[in-house]
């Protein structure tokens, strides 16, 4: 009975064993994982089909198993099972929520090895999943994102490589490298929060606050102002074509539109040589009595539109009235102190304003950094704009050509690429050509694909055919044969002779006879023959179903890499690759990024809007009303009078009007605070000798001989004035 029992027991212990592993249940596997963690000796005890029969043990049952390999059991828990697994471990490992992949795959990386800090990770190689590393300079030469709306463009593409663009690195050389400035500019309507939660962590990480910027007035932020940008350009010219630039105003050449272009520019340089503006309000007031009128240059009038609407734009600076540096965009504090500056465009509710602002900023960036190129004092920096086809213009698309001697690095978005075609020309093929990174997220556009599939090359397909025949034949054959005879007969012999005393005989005889005969054959016959062939054809590389896995998995991409010039970790040829991309963030940080609201101002009242954007210039004082034009004879802009230079019908108007400017500018030379300079500076500004500075400097109790730093305002307008109240030297005879 016992042993009956026993082995019940033991092949119900085996068929539950055999249902476990035919068919799977969930189950909770935090017991069995803590069960191993806490024994040494893995077993298993005899278990027991709960539906079963009872079973009473008379006795201790001992079953004796052999040693389990671990490897085949991890290996029978399938994916889920080691999902939940991983998912507990890092749980244990980080108490809070653990980092994303993208930030353990390049952590890990970064610690293996110090080189990887001068490439930068922008994916995994589909589908090897082997990394892919672009080197630093790729990127200097611009970087060009395709994606279509929610490919991850923003939340991957972009925010990958700024992540890692923006840290400091040691190159091959041992050289160290600061972290670069960086300008990062959202055209979105109410702008990309996370792009901007993004921009902060940056500046964060550098212990600095984020610089922002908006056309929109309920957020607060910086000023802009064109004249304190450019302040160092002082020759007429360079203004000129600087502002006919960036405001697209240089037509291409035609039927008529280059006409245009010349009066301009005709009209521009006069002002700007005859009557020196040294601000947008008076650059823009003497543009407009010069254009508007019956007596105005109407051929150059749309200078004065594309400038009017600077003057009421809200966060645009305009007047030159005194306002703090720290309150301004100013990118030679840019490029020195490193900053991270946003600059939001609503390209929607203002989209002609966010164009001609943003291509302003632009081109300022692109001429302090030229400058500084010049006196050696180049800075790389990058600057990144999403949703790039709400700003490109021939002139934008032809600044990419000059950024990159003046060290300044692009990376364009947009999402598709005929919103790169304008009404004079197609811009697409020129960002293409210009940018030496190429990532496309989604491929759709036939001309995307097909600039792709040149450039992607040709490879050599093999196809194999054949044919395959057999023949089997099988027969089978029989015959018989049945043979039967009989004979009979009598003969009789009667001999006659002399001699022959013998009677006569007699002789019978009888005879039968038969034969069978049977006869059978098996006759079997097999045949095969076999023929291959094959040929070979030279397609693209940029197949079809590659195209289909790029629109159809998340976050692949199709990756371009030019320019590497053998310098990459992760050579790819020249060709184009598929490229598994990671998120740079977890979800739930993403989530938390894309909540966060901007600070913005609290408008309650609408008048606001009409008082601080209104231009205006200063009173004149009561005696000098009569200097005014007449009301019909004045341009119609609001709340401005006409500029210093009139033709008026008085002459001594015209002569008070220009003692009175003469005045205002002698008082406002005095009261204007001096520029800090040090004293070689002053020295050869004011064309003196060390020695007499020195001399100059001990009557006003100003110790130079060893002075090194910089001279305060003060003590520059001191020297100045102890300089004009020395004596004229004597002339000798």
């Amino acid at each position: 009975m016992f042993a009956s029992s026993v082995c019940r027991v033991s092949i119900t212990w085996k068929r539950d064993c055999m249902r476990w592993l035919k068919k799977p249940k969930t189950v909770d596997l935090r017991p069995f994982e803590d069960y191993l963690a806490d024994q040494p000796q893995l077993s298993l005890p005899a278990t027991l089909d709960p539906t079963g029969p009872v079973v009473r043990w008379a006795g201790p049952l001992d079953i004796r198993l052999g040693r389990i390999d671990l490897d085949a059991m991890w290996r029978r828990l399938g994916d889920r099972a080691w999902q939940i697994l991983q998912r507990r471990r890092m749980q244990a490992i980080f108490p809070g929520e653990p980092p994303c992949e993208f930030a353990r795959y390049l952590e890990s990386l970064h610690r293996s090895s110090p080189i990887y800090r001068e490439e930068i990770f922008v994916g995994l190689r589909y589908p090897q999943h082997e990394p892919i590393f672009v080197p630093r300079e790729v990127f200097k030469n611009h970087a060009y994102v395709l994606g279509g709306s929610g490919s991850g463009k923003t939340s991957h593409a972009i925010a990958q490589l700024l992540l890692q663009l923006a840290e400091g690195y040691i190159d091959r050389k041992g050289a160290t490298h600061a972290p670069p400035p960086m300008l990062i500019v959202d055209l979105k309507q109410n702008g990309d929060r996370y792009l901007r939660a993004l921009a902060t962590q940056i500046a964060d990480a550098r212990g600095q606050a984020l610089r922002f910027f908006s056309v929109d007035p309920e957020y607060e932020g910086l000023c802009f102002d064109p004249f304190f940008c450019i302040r160092s350009v002082a020759y007429p010219l360079k203004r000129s074509e600087f502002f006919l630039k960036a405001l697209s105003m240089v037509y291409p050449e035609g039927y008529g539109s280059d006409f245009f272009t010349d009066e301009q520019r005709t009209q521009l340089n006069e002002i700007l040589y005859n009557d020196r503006p040294s601000t947008m309000d008076e650059m823009i007031d003497f543009i407009r009595h010069a254009t508007t009128g019956k007596s105005g240059n109407k051929d150059a009038r749309g200078l004065y539109s594309a400038l009017q609407a600077l003057q009421y734009a809200k966060n645009v600076h305009t007047n030159g009235a005194p306002i703090g540096r720290d309150q301004l965009i100013d990118f030679e504090r840019f490029y020195e102190d490193r900053e991270i500056l946003y600059v939001h465009l609503d390209s929607r509710a203002l989209s002609l304003l966010s164009a001609d602002v943003g291509k302003l900023i632009l081109f300022c960036l692109l001429e302090t950094a030229s400058r500084r190129e010049k006196e050696g004092r180049r800075t790389q920096c990058f600057v990144a704009v999403d949703e790039f086809h709400r700003l490109a213009a021939r002139n934008v698309v032809e600044m990419l050509e000059d950024a990159r001697s003046a060290g300044v690095g692009f990376i364009l978005a947009h999402q598709s690429s005929s919103s790169l075609k304008t009404r004079d020309t197609d811009l697409y093929g020129n960002v293409f050509e210009n940018t030496s990174f190429k990532q496309c997220l989604t491929l759709e556009d036939p001309r995307v694909i097909e600039l792709f599939q040149t450039i992607a090359g040709r490879t050599v397909e093999y196809k194999h055919g054949g044919s395959t025949s057999e023949s089997h034949s099988k027969g089978t054959s029989s015959s018989s044969s049945n043979t039967y005879g009989s004979s009979s007969g009598v003969s009789t012999t009667t001999s006659m002779g002399i001699l022959d005393a013998k009677p006569d005989s007699r002789t019978g005889s009888d005879s039968s006879s038969s034969s069978f005969g049977t006869s059978q054959g098996t006759n079997e016959s097999r045949g095969q023959s076999q023929s291959k062939s094959w040929e070979e054809e030279k397609i693209s590389a940029l197949t079809p179903e590659m195209i289909a896995a790029v629109n159809d998995t998340n976050l692949l991409s199709l990756m371009h890499i030019k320019g590497t010039g053998g310098r990459c970790l992760t050579p790819t040829g020249g060709r184009p690759v598929l490229v598994q991309g990671l998120y740079p963030f977890t979800e739930r940080c993403a989530d938390d990024m894309t909540r966060e609201l901007w600070p913005s101002r609290k408008i309650t009242d609408s008048d606001w809007y009409y008082e601080e954007a209104r231009p205006s210039l200063p009173n004149r004082p009561a005696k000098d009303q009569t200097s005014r034009p007449k009301r019909e004879d004045r341009p119609q802009a609001p709340g401005s009078a006409r500029p210093a230079r009139f033709g008026g019908p008085n002459e001594g108007d015209r002569r008070k009007l220009e003692a009175r400017v003469r005045e205002m500018a002698e008082r406002l030379a005095v009261d204007m605070l001096e520029e800090p300079m040090s004293v070689r500076d002053f020295s050869r500004v004011y064309q003196l000798p060390m020695k007499v500075i020195v001399k100059i400097g001990a009557t006003v109790g100003l110790d130079l001989s060893a002075r090194q730093d910089d001279l305060s305002p003060t003590e520059v307008r001191r020297l100045k004035q102890a300089f004009a109240a020395q004596p004229p030297p004597e002339e000798t005879p």
